[in-house]
């Protein structure tokens, strides 16, 4: 497995990962996005990009099964912090309907982006390893021909994610991943030899093209 990684200083990480991720973005095309505390800190910086964006489809790798106004909706944050500013064709998940029928409307809205290979894939990742809402040992990380399912969260809410079909099409995959909490996690998926079940970020293990975005705290084990 042959993973890049890139390795900044804490204070400076959300506006040099924000460079990284503007000179990856594609005129028109489609782009994963995620949610997290990395993200939020990040998606300030991007919107001071002046990258045109109304021709970029954007799909979210997971959210909340929460209204869009929610505090904890992964919508909300990405519109407050980027596309308020920076308009773009954002294709959100519909957290406040039934999961199971979200999900089925979710996979056909995007199902032509994903078979076209979304240009740019972010993603973070947990200290448990996952990625989207993925968990180990979940029922999502095995799924391999439905784009979007419900899930049961760890904090107890109902979510959706995307699932490996969706990702691992990416043409470019970017793992926004910071603090030593996440340390141990890190080096057990660069070299470590696990599958997916137990640490979902291994999806990725035999893509062409993902690089790890660290902070030193998350890169402190390699």
């Amino acid at each position: 497995m042959t993973i890049r990684t890139e390795v900044f200083d804490a204070t400076e990480y959300p506006s040099v990962v924000a460079n990284h991720i503007s000179a990856r973005l594609p005129d028109n095309g489609a782009v994963v996005i995620t949610g997290g505390t990395t993200a939020e800190k990040v998606y300030p910086f991007l919107a001071l990009h002046e990258h045109d964006w109304s021709k970029v489809e954007v799909l979210f790798s997971d959210e909340r099964c929460v209204p869009p106004d929610d505090p904890a909706s992964n919508f909300k944050m990405a519109k407050d912090l980027l596309f308020d500013k920076r308009p773009a064709n954002v294709r959100r998940m519909r957290g406040e309907d039934p999961p199971e029928v979200a999900a089925e409307m979710y996979e056909a809205e995007i199902r032509a982006a994903v078979e076209r290979g979304p240009d740019l894939v972010l993603v973070g990742m947990g200290a448990d390893a996952h990625v989207g809402a993925m968990y180990p040992d979940s029922d999502a990380v095995a799924e391999d021909t439905r784009l979007c399912v419900p899930v049961d969260r760890p904090d107890g809410l109902k979510g959706l994610t995307l699932t490996a079909p969706a990702l691992v099409v990416g043409k470019q995959i970017l793992l926004l991943v910071t603090g030593e909490a996440k340390a141990d996690t890190v080096s057990r998926v660069i070299t470590g030899d696990e599958g997916p079940d137990t640490c979902p970020a291994r999806i990725f293990a035999a893509h062409p093209d993902v690089t790890f975005l660290l902070d030193q705290a998350a890169a402190s084990k390699l």
